[in-house]
């Protein structure tokens, strides 16, 4: 791999975060532990790095011998996922007061996960794909257990730790056949072309098939998808509920773009293999998380279930971008919807934050909703249009989202499946609005009607999700142009755009 010092400006954006959690942590070890100071830090240096991401661009196409994407796909996401880091840290700041934390510590993991994120959604290589999913992968293990006095952290933590640690052995083992299979290649546009010299007098390795298989259960296990699933409502539940809010945004984000990009552009030729079998995995998963979800009585558990059955919609972005002619328009529906689930899922657990606040053993019961609008009704507002929108009604992020997605399925032929996701949209409703009728159509309780007293940041978070959710779902065009635009730069015959 040749070097090129120009090369560094693809990935300004990671080099930016990293430094700024070494900085974060040296602060609070040598200068100040104020929370105030560190979280002022934190945040003031994403948005810098998010100008970053947007105006410090590398002009070579082909950085680090194609390792790394360098493109305005990856830029789009680069600033989703720092987006959904900024509010994570804003979440953090008073719910963390009073809890004896390490704030430092805790800023630093949110930013070397997000560092994970950056690389493993830019990676075009298996190399880097493997490096962001650990690098990523290691910091949320520390931070679901952040809650050392907690047992539900412990023991959040430990289940992500080991069953994280069992799926990294499948992604390794498919990493190493997928290696052996195509005559030495790692990176995903030689992949793609060494896998199109099979055929005729020169079938495909029996080996080959398992690495694919191998690599999709690695990746449905960062996804959350069933049944790789079981991880996540524990984890949910245990992990400190910014945290929560954190993993159910980004590190999807990451693991749902690599596997756009290895499947949609680097194994298309192989789609007769894998599409039928991640056909299946997004139906089940869309029924099962939705199903699931109906009978959770505790919020986080509700919003993990409901978690992967969103794993399962963005699933069929990635089974249409197998099918030459329409992985632009997959990628493009995936932008879209990670924007809107970004916002959708961050509002709801900041209100449940604030709900949760009002019960002295910090409950999360769905039952703590009771009569919510009577006494605050511009936050039960909030609460159902983040509920309303995650269902998938218009006119809200939503449902663009959904449409977006279920399009380019259409388009790609795979009508069942857009039939099915339509029919667990309806399930969904059921526990989605059970929310909204516990706030506004049930009596209000002692709990309901204490004062809630959001803080500025976590006013902040509720009115732009809010803001933003309404607007996309009014004018979703000027989003839809970005993320269309974002998503053309990879959707050339040569699978990847950092390779000629």
């Amino acid at each position: 791999m040749t070097f090129n010092p120009t090369d560094l400006l693809a990935i300004a954006p990671e080099i930016a975060v990293l430094s700024l959690a070494i900085l974060v942590i040296m602060i609070e070890v040598l200068i100040s532990r104020s929370e105030e100071v560190l979280q002022g830090i934190t945040a003031i240096g994403l948005l810098a790095v998010m100008a970053v991401s947007i105006f410090v661009r590398s002009t070579s196409a082909n950085v680090f011998s194609g390792m790394v994407a360098n493109d305005d796909f990856t830029m789009y996401l680069k600033v989703l996922l720092t987006g959904i880091a900024l509010l994570a840290i804003l979440m953090s700041k008073d719910y963390l007061k009073g809890k004896n934390f390490r704030v430092g510590e805790y800023y630093t993991l949110i930013l070397l996960a997000t560092v994970g994120m950056m690389i493993l959604a830019s990676s075009t290589d298996l190399v880097t794909m493997f490096l962001g999913i650990e690098t990523m992968s290691i910091a949320l293990y520390a931070l679901a257990g952040f809650r050392s006095e907690c047992s539900k952290s412990n023991e959040a933590a430990m289940k992500y730790f080991l069953l994280g640690a069992f799926s990294t052995g499948f992604l390794l083992y498919g990493i190493a056949l997928l290696y052996g299979a195509t005559g030495g290649k790692t990176n995903f546009a030689d992949i793609g072309i060494a896998i199109t010299a099979f055929g005729g007098d020169n079938p495909a390795p029996a080996y080959l098939y398992a690495g694919i298989g191998l690599i999709m259960v690695g990746l449905l296990f960062k996804v959350a998808a069933v049944p790789f699933h079981f991880w996540s409502p524990d984890v949910y539940q245990g992990a400190p509920t910014p945290v929560t809010a954190f993993m159910s945004a980004g590190p999807k984000a990451a693991a749902i773009i690599v596997f756009l990009r290895l499947f949609g552009w680097a194994l298309p030729d192989m789609s007769i293999a894998w599409q039928p079998i991640l056909g299946v995995v997004a139906a089940v998963t869309m029924v099962t998380g939705n199903i699931i979800a109906l009978s959770q009585q505790n919020i986080k558990r509700m919003l993990a279930y409901s978690s992967i059955s969103h794993a399962g919609y963005l699933l069929l972005a990635v089974i249409a971008a197998g099918t030459a002619g329409i992985r632009s328009d997959a990628a493009a529906g995936m932008l879209f919807y990670l924007v809107a689930y970004y916002l959708m899922n961050m509002g709801a657990f900041t209100v449940a934050i604030l709900v949760s606040r009002a019960r002295l053993d910090g409950d999360y019961q769905i039952n703590n909703y009771q009569g919510l609008a009577a006494n605050h009704p511009w936050i039960a507002g909030a609460m159902a249009l983040f509920m309303i929108s995650l269902t998938g009604i218009p006119p809200t992020a939503g449902f663009f989202g959904k449409l977006y997605v279920f399009s380019a399925a259409v388009k790609a032929g795979f009508i069942p499946l857009v039939v099915i996701g339509v029919l667990a949209s309806a399930i969904s409703a059921f526990y989605y609005l059970r929310i909204v009728v516990y706030m506004y159509m049930r009596p209000e309780t002692a709990e309901s009607s204490k004062d809630l007293k959001p803080t500025p940041a976590w006013k902040t978070i509720m009115i732009v999700c809010s803001i933003l959710i309404i607007y996309l779902g009014v004018m979703p065009g000027m989003m839809m142009k970005l993320a269309d635009s974002s998503s053309q730069k990879i959707s050339s015959p040569n699978r990847v755009v950092t390779l000629k």
